[in-house]
């Protein structure tokens, strides 16, 4: 049920479908909820009834006078005799007390194909606009659709009132009065010459032409928004993994927000309504209705309308390959969103057939980076990788290693070399984008922080915590200034700097850190959401290292129901917080439990994650621990050689997991002779 206020909209259907839903969108772009009723003619029975309900919901009733009469009730009305459906939705909305504003449609105007009416209508129509004509408080007849959009536009002060109620209605009018008598006093005393009132009328016509101008630029740059929407989303999307599809949405915004000049929070309320009236706009394009779907997050439909588009596109004469291309991209990310990578990568490489890296290097890449991202989503880092270097390449040779989407193809490599373990490499690639970044767009800009953000990542991986610790200070100075306490990138900041304190064995610290944490994510997200269970499990696991296992114990079982619930049992977070579950009571010296729950994940991270992934080797060397404390030396040691040696291969010999690892094989292995 929407909140905002109804208009309902009158108009002969047949003739004027599409002026109704300009009429509509701009209505809508104003905040208010266009209503109406669809009448061709062959409904059975009398419909005054139902309009006579959805009137009595509107406010008021914008009516389009054209030079249709439209279908008439099967009686005489008792009320109004004669009339048509049409005439008699303003003048029931004008006996009740309502607004009724009537916007003439004359001969020049632009309207649907219809057949024309019999010579009996046509008089009775004409002869009803003979009377409204008569009133003085009517517009002007509109020739054009531009102008029957500035004049709905003009209504924006006539239905601000509206909203603000009777009382502050009636008080206006009053004023209104009032100074109405005190200009008319003057205007008689001669106050004001003639030159004087045409000077003025001037500059109240120059100062609505500007609002006018404003408003429309701005409903332009909603349209362009929605056309930029999916683009700009993945591209957020993918260059920081792990987001939630909330964080992804907003930061969505923001950067749609800057680029279209517009303020974040207002696009996001506004952005998804105008999507609504695009979709049914008769002067949209399909590829923009795909849009609009995508934005409205009907992801079926927005796949099935760019593929119609790209179709479209392939068909036209001369083939508009670069517009079948960006509706191929569109409906890749349509099935993207619903979690179908094949169906995704299918749409992708119908894109990518049509390009050519010779003809077109910019428009190639672009398709390549998507594929790419995709890749990553299905855990091909290594083809990834591959292709982010291609896409590198052709950026740097066509629009130079500064530019923005170089940089943005260079962070993306990154991410796929994190993903791939290859932890140094990925921060010689940050620190490079990074470099360019804060020379280019500031130290303080949304993309040079996520690169930041990247290589706090980086450091951890690779054990470097004092300086992972530093780079996370600076950065959640940095975040706090730009982007506020409560934000999700600096909420974020602040857990990998409790986790790296904790790495360091600064316990105590990465407790309070955690605490603080908690508290702002509970607010802010709310109890049951996955990241503040995060920071809870990580809170446990902190607790369990300063030695205080049976309230580590208590924390992780109340995280680990939680997450079951939330995220289901293999969900590698979910994974997480039984693994540390696992450490809690091994800590207690509880090692058949221990144990138990140690194989338990360790059979899913390898079937989630792979049996070389750090986190399947992290469980092994657990699990060769406790079982070296039950006694059971032998299987302990084949657990130990196979963490060592996996550690080795992915992580490197300097990394400290994998001298942990060394470490106990060769323990294990010296008693063993």
């Amino acid at each position: 049920m929407t909140s905002r206020p109804t208009i309902f909209i009158s108009a002969v259907s047949r003739e004027l479908r599409s002026a109704r839903q300009l009429v509509a969108n701009t209505l809508t772009f104003l905040g208010y909820e266009p209503e109406w009723q669809d009448i061709f003619g062959t409904e059975e029975g009398d419909l005054r009834a139902i309009l006579r309900r959805r009137i009595d919901s509107c406010k008021g009733v914008v009516q389009l006078v054209g030079k249709c009469y439209g279908a008439e009730p099967p009686d005489i009305d008792e009320h109004f005799r004669r009339v048509s459906y049409t005439q008699y939705e303003a003048l029931y909305a004008s006996g009740k007390g309502k607004k009724v504003w009537y916007l003439f449609l004359d001969e020049n105007f632009p309207t649907d194909a219809h057949e024309e009416e019999d010579e009996e209508k046509q008089k009775l129509q004409s002869d009803y606009r003979v009377r409204l004509k008569a009133d003085v408080h009517l517009y002007h007849p509109l020739g054009s659709k531009e102008g029957l959009e500035a004049s709905v536009l003009k209504l924006r002060d006539d239905l601000t009132r509206l909203r603000r109620g009777v009382r502050r209605w009636a008080a206006l009018v009053a004023v209104l009065l009032i100074l109405s008598v005190a200009l008319s006093f003057w205007l008689l005393q001669g106050q004001y010459s003639a030159n004087e009132q045409q000077k003025h009328a001037s500059q109240q016509q120059q100062q609505t032409n500007q609002q006018l101008q404003a408003l429309k630029e701005e409903l332009g740059k909603l349209r362009q928004g929605v056309n930029n929407f999916a683009e700009v989303q993945n591209k957020v999307r993918q260059e920081q993994p792990g987001q939630k599809p909330e964080e992804i949405e907003q930061r969505t915004y923001e950067a749609l927000g800057k680029q279209l000049g517009l303020d974040a929070a207002t696009l996001k309320e506004q952005l998804p309504r105008f999507a609504e009236e695009l979709k049914k706009a008769p002067n949209a394009t399909t590829y923009e209705r795909a849009n609009a779907a995508y934005v409205a997050k009907d992801y079926n439909e927005a796949e099935r309308l760019a593929l119609a588009a790209a179709d479209e596109a392939q068909r036209s004469s001369p083939a508009k390959n670069a517009e079948a291309i960006r509706a191929f991209e569109l409906a890749g990310w349509a099935a993207e969103k619903r979690i179908e990578y094949a169906d995704a990568l299918k749409r992708l490489h119908d894109a990518e057939a049509l390009t050519d890296v010779t003809r077109d290097p910019l428009e190639w890449a672009r398709v390549q980076f998507a594929i790419a991202g995709v890749l990553i989503a299905k855990g091909q880092y290594s083809d990834a990788e591959s292709i982010f270097r291609k896409v590198v390449k052709e950026r740097e040779r066509a629009l130079g290693p500064e530019h923005p989407d170089t940089l943005s193809a260079r962070q993306m490599l990154g991410v796929a070399l994190d993903q791939e373990g290859k932890y140094a490499e990925s921060e010689a690639e940050h620190r490079a984008v990074l470099k360019l970044r804060e020379k280019e767009l500031g130290p303080e800009h949304p993309d040079t922080l996520i690169t930041r953000i990247s290589l706090t990542y980086d450091l951890s991986f690779q054990g470097k915590y004092a300086e992972a610790e530093s780079e996370c200070r600076a950065l959640l100075k940095l975040q706090e200034k730009v982007l506020g306490p409560e934000h999700p990138d600096t909420l974020g900041t602040r857990g990998s700097l409790a986790t790296t304190l904790a790495e360091e064995g600064k316990y105590a610290e990465a407790e309070a850190e955690y605490r603080a944490l908690l508290k702002l994510e509970e607010k802010v997200l709310g109890h049951e959401d996955p990241e503040t269970l995060g920071t809870r499990g990580n809170l446990a696991t902190t607790l369990a290292e300063e030695g205080k296992y049976a309230e580590s114990e208590a924390e992780h079982r109340a995280v680990l129901k939680l997450e079951e619930k939330v995220l289901g049992p293999e969900h590698p977070q979910t994974l997480d917080t039984r693994n540390n579950l696992a450490s809690a009571l091994a800590g207690q010296g509880k090692y058949t439990e221990a144990e138990t729950e140690y194989r338990a994940v360790l059979k899913f991270r390898e079937k989630v994650l792979g049996a070389e992934h750090p986190d399947s080797l992290s469980t092994c060397f657990h699990l060769a621990r406790c079982l070296h404390a039950e006694g059971s030396d032998g299987e302990a040691r084949e657990l130990a050689q196979r963490a060592a040696d996996g550690a080795l291969k992915v992580l490197g010999s300097e990394h400290p997991d994998t001298k942990k690892y060394e470490q106990l094989r060769q323990e294990l292995s010296a008693k063993n002779s």
